[in-house]
């Protein structure tokens, strides 16, 4: 319960937060004589973020799914297969969607006194507001997959794309938090006001847009005749979409699953040398869990975040410099020879923020999905597995504690010992956040799943796992803040931390490994 209250918590801050903005905008473009500005943002912003993510969520429902060989067999049309899997793909953009689309168009619908008519157009229109930008991927991504053997580099593609919406979601998350608080509106009429015929050129770009605003702006026949061109353009192209799938989905889905056989021998030396190899237990083990790991782009994107998303967040105070407050003043802390612990200190925690963010060890067991079986059959001890799988966690968040901390080192110029220390402590916290999170799949793994993204995406564990850890980064923060306080010398502080790392590390590492040895007898995949 306390866990649903705090996603709670934390989903509706971020959705106060966009509401926000969105009266911001709202106010703004009152003050201008265009409120449905904020009309035309919202459906442009939405549809570009539908479109965006919908490529690699078409990609994999259409092309990638496991169900998708038991499909072709059975006495369905191609239509079928791929309208039944873009409304699945579909519904899930409404998770995204609605949070964004609801907030301006009840700011709106309020702030301009609105007929009821207006609340029907606008459920209409937002309801339909994902089919044209999620068609249009769709017709992008048949036509490249007919033509384009894309299978051999999905993973890639994927991957690439992934970290790519990853730096968008931070871009976009910098933006609202450099919009000022005290004059936010102010802020917003001043950038809006700088864009000369914004409304003209967002439409020229995606005319949907425009045709939803001047839906819900207009009264009478123009706003119902603005409504219907909406309405029929999504209906149309999906029209378009069934009848292309007729002709070209089964040709690219088949053409796509086309491999070329290598015919390269080896000679009787070379095959001596490479079926002669032989590797340790825990190696093989441990190339196991990091192959399991690096062949799916969902798990990829999720585990290694980390390594991009910490040096993002360093990234973006460093080139703020001169431009914000907060960040001149961070500066001037770390410039300061005075506040040598506290600068470690924050170092540290932003590597172990970097570290904590990846859901490696959290999901990985449910990762094995139903081939934990195979688990089960080797003859290798079941504590062996399992610090195989911490040992890959380990390595993941690593390279983001390992590229934060080169980052912090060559932007911020922090002194050697103090990174080599705050290094030192992270990997050490790496041990037990991922230790912790290990456990917590071990105990309760979701091994029954037909996409990937269900073992991470919608695994509850990683979720848990991720409270758990912010609140042990928060415990030994507040320690650290207390010991600072006290006067406590400073190698005698890190020496606390380090101590207290170590002795929760060994007691979270030796419960895995009990609960390890009870689990495997009793989890059935």
């Amino acid at each position: 319960v306390l866990i649903g209250l705090c996603v709670i918590f934390g989903f509706g801050s971020l959705i106060a937060m966009w509401s926000l903005l969105v009266y911001g905008i709202f106010i703004a473009g009152q003050n201008l004589g265009h409120p449905e500005i904020v009309l035309t943002l919202s459906f442009a912003a939405g549809s570009f973020i539908v479109f965006f993510f919908g490529i690699f969520y078409i990609m994999n429902a259409f092309y990638f799914s496991k169900d998708i060989n038991i499909l072709i067999p059975l006495p369905l049309k191609p239509y079928q297969v791929l309208g039944t899997k873009f409304i699945t793909v579909m519904i899930s953009e409404y998770i995204t969607l609605l949070p964004a689309l609801l907030p301006p168009v009840i700011v709106f619908g309020t702030g301009t006194d609105q007929s009821l008519l207006y609340w029907f157009k606008a459920l209409a229109l937002v309801l339909a507001s994902p089919v044209i930008p999620l068609t249009a991927a769709s017709l992008f991504i048949i036509v490249i997959m007919r033509f384009v053997n894309l299978r051999r580099n999905k993973d890639l593609l994927a991957i690439v794309g992934g970290f790519a919406g990853i730096l968008l979601a931070f871009g976009i998350n910098f933006f609202i938090q450099k919009v000022p608080h005290g004059d936010a509106t102010k802020y917003l009429e001043n950038l809006l006001s700088s864009q000369s015929g914004l409304i003209e050129m967002i439409g020229r770009k995606f005319p949907p847009s425009i045709w939803a605003t001047f839906a819900l702006s207009e009264q009478g026949i123009e706003g119902l005749g603005y409504t219907a061109l909406f309405l029929g353009a999504a209906i149309l192209l999906f029209m378009v979409l069934l009848w292309l799938s007729n002709h070209l989905f089964y040709r690219s889905l088949l053409s796509g699953q086309e491999v070329t056989r290598r015919r390269k021998s080896l000679s009787k030396t070379e095959m001596e040398k490479y079926y002669g190899r032989t590797s340790s237990s825990a190696m093989a083990l441990f190339q196991r869990e990091w192959k399991l790991l690096v062949r799916t782009p969902v798990f990829v994107l999720n585990g290694l975040a980390g390594v991009i998303g910490g040096p993002f967040l360093v990234a973006i105070m460093f080139f703020t410099k001169g431009k914000d407050k907060e960040v001149d003043m961070i500066f001037s802390f770390i410039e300061n020879p005075k506040y040598s612990v506290h600068i470690t200190l924050v170092a540290l925690a932003l590597m172990i923020f970097a570290s904590g963010m990846n859901i490696v060890a959290s999901t990985s067991v449910s990762r094995e999905g139903q081939t934990f079986w195979m688990s089960k059959m080797i003859p290798v001890q079941s504590r062996a597995q399992v610090l195989a799988k911490l040992m890959n966690s380990m390595l993941c968040s690593s390279l983001g504690i390992v590229t934060t901390g080169i980052l912090l080192e060559v932007l911020f110029k922090i002194s050697l010992w103090k990174m080599g220390i705050a290094l030192i402590l992270a990997i050490l916290g790496t041990v037990l956040l991922s230790a912790v999170s290990l456990l917590i799949d071990v105990a309760r793994p979701k091994l029954v799943w037909t996409n990937p993204q269900e073992a991470v995406k919608q695994n509850l564990n990683a979720v848990i796992a991720m409270f758990v850890s912010w609140g042990i980064m928060a415990g030994l923060g507040v320690l650290s803040v207390f010991l600072v306080l006290w006067g406590i010398h400073e190698w005698l502080v890190y020496g606390i931390i380090a101590v207290i790392i170590v002795v929760l590390s060994v007691a979270s590492v030796k419960g895995l490994m009990a609960l390890a040895e009870y689990k495997y007898r009793k989890l059935e995949a």
